[in-house]
């Protein structure tokens, strides 16, 4: 996670820095690199019609069955109609009962028309609704099916013509027609076979069954019962399938599509944000480092990522176009420079290398910091374990007390500045505010320098700044850790600076769970006199540390500390 700049405070922070005007190195942060994976990733337009908005409704499985009907019905309706006309002819050549034979032509010619009307019924799916194609089919089967089983005879191969007709029909989505084709079906078998089978009526079928025993017919009908039902059963059992079948690929090819979109949308959101991590210098080589992405953006410079000559990752932060016009900022982003690389210590980010004086664009090459700054993990989490606490402390200390023995004031200490490396080492950020001791620079010289939440009094005040400013911004982080607020709240700059410099903040213990001894060890860090401060971090910290034993501090904690 990238660390805060200090100058572009996070509108979703509480403590959003008022008026600072330093330029923390964000350089440091942990960019995650966008994945290259996506490059596997279909195109949206090229992902499936039902999940990348094709034109039209998505069709449901009954539509999509419906759609596949429509060939095969026209093409059985087609054979409906030739194959009673071609019977009418045989039968006029094969003879057999007179009225038999005419009742079969009657009832073939009722058969082909109404095939006629199901033939262009099946030339649009707008027709083939179910009422216009149940009755006709309804009207085909009363038709056709008596007269044909009459002539031809009820226990002839003719009847697996009805048997074939209710497996086409029960395979379409009605079922209220299907089940009516198979009623109208058996009932025309069983009617005339009964009676038949019982000797009530003479079989005058042109395949007659008069070889044949009432008993062996009676096995026969039941066949023929059972093989028209199973034919209905077995054509609805078909269609219940299909439609399963269709949706669970329907539902897949959805799932699929889904992915696939969203999957794309992701790979245009990576080649958008790399396009915005793109800066001006980019892919340009400087200082023998090669530019990579916008790490971070500050008041003065842009950090980008890089990669040394000899394969190190480091950040580099280069002074933006903006900036270069100013000449007060030129020399603020040299002093950076200049004084970031006279420190050296484990707890400060290391400087790698600096740009000549005469360069076109100055830059600062840094060590590359992997982790989260103490501003990103406050916000996560309110409040810090006091043996955590205690470490950072001892940790920045060192930090500061390296700065101090080379003169050097941070004077923007605050939690967007200090960084935890690797989860184990504290580092101190951006020292484009410091100043060196003896050297001029105060509130109304250079406008608001520092973050007023953790100034200290004299600094805000436009007085003297001393490196026991640090050790006062240092308490005030502890303050913050410690109690989950920061030291002072206005609703202005203004407010804020007053209250800095003339209030006493709110008592830790009446916030949070603190010690009397580590609440007067904070009192003496936090005092509005320098002079009553510990006379260096380190020296707070290891009172801070000793406090957490119950220790009590050696020096006297000032009058009226809290309020």
């Amino acid at each position: 996670m990238d660390p805060g700049d200090a100058t572009e405070a996070d509108p979703r922070d509480p403590e959003a820095d008022i008026g600072t005007q330093a330029a923390s190195p964000r350089a440091i942060a942990d960019v995650a690199s966008a994945s290259e994976d996506f490059t596997a990733v279909l195109d949206a337009k090229r992902s499936s019609a039902w999940a990348s908005g094709s034109k039209g409704p998505i069709p449901t499985a009954a539509q999509a069955l419906d759609h596949a009907d429509l060939p095969r019905m026209r093409v059985f309706h087609i054979f409906g109609i030739l194959a009673p006309l071609t019977a009418i002819a045989l039968s006029v050549m094969i003879g057999a009962d007179p009225r038999a034979q005419k009742i079969f032509w009657v009832g073939a010619g009722v058969m082909s028309l109404a095939n006629v009307g199901l033939v262009w019924l099946s030339g649009k799916p707008e027709r083939w609704q179910p009422r216009p194609v149940g009755v006709l089919w309804i009207v085909a089967t009363l038709g056709g099916v008596p007269p044909m089983l009459y002539y031809f005879g009820p226990f002839s191969a003719i009847v697996m013509v009805p048997i074939l007709g209710i497996i086409l029909i029960s395979l379409g989505r009605s079922r209220w027609i299907s089940l009516s084709i198979a009623a109208i079906c058996i009932a025309s078998h069983a009617l005339l076979a009964i009676p038949i089978i019982a000797g009530w009526i003479d079989d005058v079928g042109l395949l007659s069954s008069i070889v044949a025993t009432p008993g062996q017919l009676a096995i026969a009908e039941v066949l023929v019962l059972g093989f028209q039902v199973a034919a209905y059963m077995l054509g609805r059992w078909a269609r219940r399938t299909n439609t399963e079948a269709i949706s669970e690929l329907q539902n897949a090819m959805q799932l699929i599509g889904d992915q696939q979109q969203a999957l794309a949308e992701v790979k245009d959101d990576v080649a958008r944000q790399k396009h915005a991590d793109e800066g001006r210098w980019t892919g340009q080589v400087m200082g023998g480092f090669k530019i990579g992405l916008v790490l971070g953006r500050g008041a003065m410079g842009d950090v980008y990522e890089a990669m040394g000559a000899d394969g190190r990752s480091i950040a580099i932060k280069l002074l933006n176009t903006r900036s270069s016009s100013s000449e007060s900022l030129i020399d603020r982003f040299h002093r950076e420079m200049e004084v970031a690389a006279r420190l050296s210590s484990p707890n400060i980010v290391e400087v790698i290398a600096l740009s000549s004086p005469d360069a076109v664009v100055p830059y600062i090459a840094m060590e590359r910091l992997y982790g989260t700054d103490l501003a990103t993990r406050l916000r996560a989490e309110p409040r810090m374990p006091a043996d955590e606490i205690s470490v950072l402390l001892d940790q920045v200390a060192r930090g500061l007390e390296v700065a101090r023995t080379a003169g050097v004031v941070h004077r923007d200490l605050k939690p967007h500045n200090l960084f935890l490396h690797e989860g184990a080492t504290w580092k101190i950020l951006d020292f484009g505010v410091s100043k060196l001791v003896g050297s001029e620079g105060t509130l109304t010289g250079e406008g608001v320098v520092g973050t007023p939440q953790y100034m200290a009094p004299e600094q805000a005040s436009g007085g003297q700044v001393t490196h026991l400013a640090d050790v006062y911004a240092l308490g005030a982080i502890a303050y913050r850790c410690l109690t989950g607020r920061s030291p002072f709240k206005g609703k202005d700059l203004a407010e804020l600076v007053y209250q800095v410099v003339h209030q006493p903040p709110t008592r830790p213990s009446v916030l949070g769970k603190v010690s009397p001894q580590v609440e007067a060890v904070l009192a003496i860090a936090m005092a509005k006199d320098p002079r009553r401060r510990y006379p260096s971090a380190l020296s707070f910290a290891h009172a801070f540390a000793a406090a957490r034993r119950s220790g009590a501090p050696a020096i006297e904690s000032p009058p009226n500390a809290w309020s």
